[in-house]
């Protein structure tokens, strides 16, 4: 009797830590993107730092299964290389918006957060950055990179009243002063 005393209490022990380790993580693996749209926002910033490093190899590894399936990883570092010598380093950044969008992202289904920013470039300025992640796993992952010279107030097109469901979500971004 002893020696069923002895191994069952260690078995029960670990048991009821696996059963309390699982219950503790069901909260994250259930949780909604749009919960975590500030992480998203947060791990933008660290993708774009990785990629003003020009660490294109470390930012491939950060990349969604859209991103990869679309681009392959040498190419990908080729048209990073290629658009950031010709731009130089980044002066300034400020992120003007954020927005998630649950029912997809250029005809791409899933779970996406699109943040913007105005950025200057030492040979480009001004201009417009757009990061694009999509929600996989159970975290933002890169699914997208954009960068370019800032389209004029006047050019600005409209969204069209059937794109998909936004919710924008960057109520605490400040306004760029004027």
């Amino acid at each position: 009797m002893n020696t069923f005393r002895r191994s069952f209490l260690p078995s029960s022990l670990l048991l009821t830590l696996l059963v309390g380790l699982s219950i503790a993580a069901t909260p994250r693996l259930f949780a909604s993107p749009e919960e975590h749209a500030d992480q998203g926002v947060a791990l933008a910033k660290t993708w774009i730092a990785q990629i003003d490093a020009e660490h294109y190899d470390e930012s491939y590894t950060f990349a969604s299964d859209v991103l990869r399936d679309k681009v392959p990883q040498d190419r990908w570092v080729d048209v990073l290389k290629a658009l950031r010598k010709q731009w130089g380093t980044v002066l300034d950044r400020q992120q003007t918006s954020h927005v998630f969008k649950p029912n997809g992202y250029e005809g791409t289904s899933g779970e996406f957060l699109v943040i913007t920013y105005d950025t200057s470039f030492k040979k480009l300025s001004p201009a417009t950055e757009v990061v694009v992640l999509k929600w996989e796993g159970g975290k933002w992952r890169g699914a997208g990179y954009n960068a370019g010279p800032k389209q004029s107030d006047d050019s600005a097109v409209a969204p069209s009243p059937s794109s998909s469901t936004e919710v924008h979500t960057e109520s605490h971004v400040k306004p760029l002063p004027k």
